[in-house]
């Protein structure tokens, strides 16, 4: 760069003025012509604006000065430079802190430019530049920072200058280092930066958000530290700031350093979980505040298992799904928006224990349930099974929790119970699960028949437990003959009627209530055959005659047909099932024969039908006692066959005794072996049972039709025996009534050595242990093994338990030998009364109990 001296030029019009004073005057005006001056500085800057307005007075000083110089230079012809173009359009296209950029409007009648600067001031540190003519700009370079600078600028031609243009421009402050955010919140960004290591008075921080027009402006003192920051607060979370740090001297601006920043996104707040069943559970939060892209919700079991679930950002809750029941998650919420993230708000979400699942009842019994479940998924403690009943009955099981499944004991029959199962775990429990539960309606029990007939049968059975509608009873033959008998819920016994004899059917009993029914009770009840009918002898000669009878309507093997001679001698025949006669011939004149028949099939026989077969002769065809039996000349005693008052359709088998006392005795009852057990049912002392020929009881229902409905009137005879003593006791009447007045006892006056011990049974009704009409507290029959008139309870027991010698129990006559002794042998007997076979029969009379017969 040349001096200012050379710049000027040897021609040059400066020179021509031999003055030093014009000439100090001439380059001022060089530098500071008043036309051309272009301030480009800052009005507001106060000490600038007066140095220029001293500046601008000297000028003004100068120019007059010298608008004589030039005149006389004119007058002289001594500054060509006058003819040369001044240079046009020099300004500033771009400062930095140590270089200027300035530019002008070319010009064709130049040779080159002359560029000059200083600063501001210092005239005497003037520069010079050459440009050649092809350059309209110019970067002045190696310039002090944030200092003003006058740029001058001349048109060159042939040596000789132009006049100048003037341009005042500042270089830029020095420019700070690097900013940047140290710290980011949700509210806040910590901004830092290096100081320049030119003056700095402060420095102006403008932040604004990245899409908005809003811009907030603070100063920051510069610090002493090689750093300066500043906490910018108050922002919105999760937002993109600009920023500019301007660096500050006096009024002047340096260049800002720009920088982005972004605050945290803000964490969700008030997270809670609700609405948590087994396996789910609402996670809800306040939303945050910042733009974002989605929320993220994860949660981890306890034993490490993780999932993630996005959320959409509209959103502020979300059901999680496919959890462990029964497990404490810890939950995790945050928002993201890109790669940023909030932190994370957390909670946590204990589920429910889950509830047992298909829960059945199966097992089932009258008073026994088996419950059974699917096992719950979560870690419990124990199940708890609860059941009740409509009306109040209810019990509680714990069951350990490794089971899953518990039998309920203890319940009612025939009632619905409402099963409830649930899992525990401490104080926290499942949900529960629940089921009916309906015992079975008990079975009858003790089901047995009896009093079984030709075409009935009693079945009877012990009630059952459940409320029921009723019982039904079903009978099936093998044949398939059927049917079916409801019977009130309040019984328990029916008859079955209408049944075929001889024929096994199968019986069962159940209960029903609506359309429930228990179990059935089952037993067997074979009806008995019933009898042939019509046995009645035909064509009767002096020697014999003819029997005829109609079939029973069973099925049946065959007939066993029994008659007995005068003598004693007992005959039988087995006929087939087709038979329906049979003959008898060579029989004596005037004897009469008891027949029976009965039907067979296997070892079951029918009841027996008798009538008599009387060859022509007979004082008494139709004998209606022994003592007739007697007096048509049969003495010994044996089986005979007599009739009901003499019809001859209504033949009776009985046994007669001929010897004691004149004979004439139809014997009712014998005891002599105790091999007849004579404990019997009601059903069976009607009928009569046992053999006459051995033990027996004749029948009520015989004695009855025996002792009434004839004028003849009947004694009874009492015959006793021990092994080495015998006694007797006679009563002038005998009769018992029918079976409407419980064939009741009646007994005339006593004579005899054993004791009256029958007047105290006079009038009383016959009782056994199933039919009772006693009048004492207990049932006598059943606390005495008998059957008898008993009154309170007995002074007679003939049919008492045999052998017993325990008080009242055994077979005995207590004016005799009292209650504790059993009597060996006893036989009760019937004859019309006065009636004497001795004078009878023309033999010599026995004094009474004399003769009596021996078992």
């Amino acid at each position: 760069m040349r001096s200012p001296a050379a710049a000027y030029g040897k021609s040059s019009w400066l020179f021509c003025i031999r003055s030093e004073r014009l000439k100090t005057i001439a380059l001022h005006l060089y530098l500071g012509e008043w036309h051309n001056i272009r301030l480009q500085t800052p009005q507001k800057d106060c000490e600038l604006a007066g140095s220029i307005q001293d500046l601008l007075a000297r000028v003004k000083k100068l120019e007059e000065e010298m608008a004589e110089v030039k005149e006389r230079c004119s007058a002289q012809r001594c500054c060509p430079g006058a003819a040369v173009v001044s240079p046009q359009g020099l300004q500033l296209l771009r400062s930095t802190e140590d270089s200027l950029l300035v530019s002008w409007e070319p010009s064709s009648q130049v040779d080159h430019y002359l560029l000059s600067y200083y600063p501001l001031g210092k005239e005497l540190s003037i520069k010079q530049i050459q440009v050649p003519k092809e350059q309209h700009s110019y970067e002045i370079l190696g310039l002090l920072p944030g200092t003003k600078y006058i740029v001058t600028l001349r048109n060159v031609m042939k040596e000789i200058s132009s006049s100048p243009q003037h341009l005042l421009a500042t270089t830029d402050l020095a420019m700070l280092g690097t900013a940047w955010v140290t710290d980011e919140t949700e509210n806040s960004l910590d901004v830092e930066w290096e100081n320049p290591p030119t003056r700095v008075d402060y420095y102006k921080l403008q932040y604004g958000p990245l899409t908005g027009q809003e811009v907030a402006e603070v100063s920051v003192p510069k610090s002493s530290d090689p750093k300066s920051r500043y906490d910018i607060t108050g922002l919105q979370p999760g937002t993109e700031y600009k920023i500019a740090v301007v660096p500050m001297r006096g009024d002047l601006e340096g260049k800002p350093i720009l920088l982005n920043g972004r605050t945290e996104i803000d964490s969700p707040t008030n997270v809670v979980t609700d609405r948590v069943t087994e396996d789910t559970a609402m996670v809800s939060w306040n939303p945050v505040q910042a733009v974002i892209d989605k929320y993220v919700v994860r949660y981890i079991s306890t034993d490490g298992e993780t999932k993630d679930t996005a959320v959409h950002r509209e959103q502020s809750s979300t059901v999680l799904t496919g959890l462990k029941p029964g497990e404490v998650y810890k939950v995790y919420v945050w928002a993201e928006r890109g790669n940023q993230e909030s932190k994370k708000a957390d909670t946590k979400a204990l589920t429910e224990i889950d509830s047992p699942q298909n829960l059945v009842t199966n097992g089932v019994t009258e008073n026994t349930v088996t419950v059974s479940w699917d096992p719950v998924q979560a870690v419990i403690d124990r199940y708890l099974v609860r059941y009740t009943s409509a009306d109040g009955d209810s019990g509680e099981v714990p069951v350990g929790k490794e089971e899953s499944s518990t039998v309920l004991t203890g319940l009612r029959p025939g009632v619905e119970y409402t099963v409830h199962v649930w899992a525990q775990k401490g104080d926290q429990e499942s949900r529960e699960a629940d089921t009916k539960a309906p015992t079975d309606i008990d079975s009858p029990k003790n089901l047995v028949t009896d009093q079984v007939t030709e075409n009935t049968a009693t079945v009877s059975w012990d009630p059952v437990q459940a409320v029921i509608d009723r019982y039904l009873v079903r009978y099936t033959s093998a044949d398939g003959d059927s049917g079916e008998v409801p019977v009130g819920k309040e019984e328990s016994s029916t008859v079955l009627t209408g049944l075929r004899p001889g024929v096994e059917y199968t019986v069962h009993v159940w209960a029903q209530k609506g359309d429930r029914e228990s179990r059935k009770a089952d037993t067997t009840a074979s009806t008995d055959i019933d009898p042939p009918q019509n046995l009645h002898p035909s064509a009767v000669t002096q020697s014999g005659g003819i029997l005829t009878w109609t079939p029973p309507s069973a099925q049946i093997d065959g007939y066993i047909l029994t008659y007995q001679f005068p003598d004693g001698t007992v005959k039988e025949v087995q006929l087939g099932r087709g038979d329906q006669r049979f003959e008898l011939q060579g029989l004596e004149q005037g004897v009469t024969l008891p027949v029976s028949l009965v039907a067979f099939k296997g070892d079951c026989r029918s009841r027996s039908v008798s009538t008599t077969l009387s060859t022509v002769g007979a004082r008494f065809p139709h004998p209606s006692d022994c003592s007739q039996v007697q007096q048509n000349s049969n003495v010994a005693s044996g089986l005979y066959t007599i009739y009901l008052h003499g019809d001859a359709s209504r033949p009776l088998q009985v046994y007669c005794d001929m010897d004691t006392d004149g004979g004439g005795w139809i014997v009712f009852q014998r005891r002599n072996t105790g091999q007849l057990d004579f404990f019997k049912r009601w059903r069976t002392y009607v009928e009569g049972f046992g053999d006459p020929m051995r033990e027996f009881w004749l029948g009520l229902d015989k004695l009855h039709n025996l002792t009434t409905g004839t004028p003849t009137r009947y004694e009874v005879r009492v015959d006793l025996q021990t092994a080495s003593e015998s006694a007797y006791a006679i009563y002038d009447s005998f009769q018992v009534a029918s079976s409407k007045e419980r064939y009741r006892l009646t007994v005339g006056k006593y004579r005899g050595t054993a004791g009256d011990a029958l007047s105290y049974h006079n009038g009383w009704k016959f009782t056994t242990f199933d039919r009772d009409n006693d009048i004492a507290l207990s049932n006598c029959a059943l606390t005495h093994h008998g059957g008898w008139w008993y009154k309170n309870c007995h002074l007679a027991n003939p049919n008492g338990r045999y052998g017993e010698t325990k008080h009242s129990e055994g077979v005995n006559w207590e004016p005799w030998k009292g209650h504790e002794f059993s009597i060996p042998f006893v036989e009760l007997k019937i004859r019309p009364h006065g009636y004497s076979g001795e004078r009878v029969l023309g033999r010599k009379k026995r004094t009474l109990g004399e003769n009596s017969r021996t078992f």
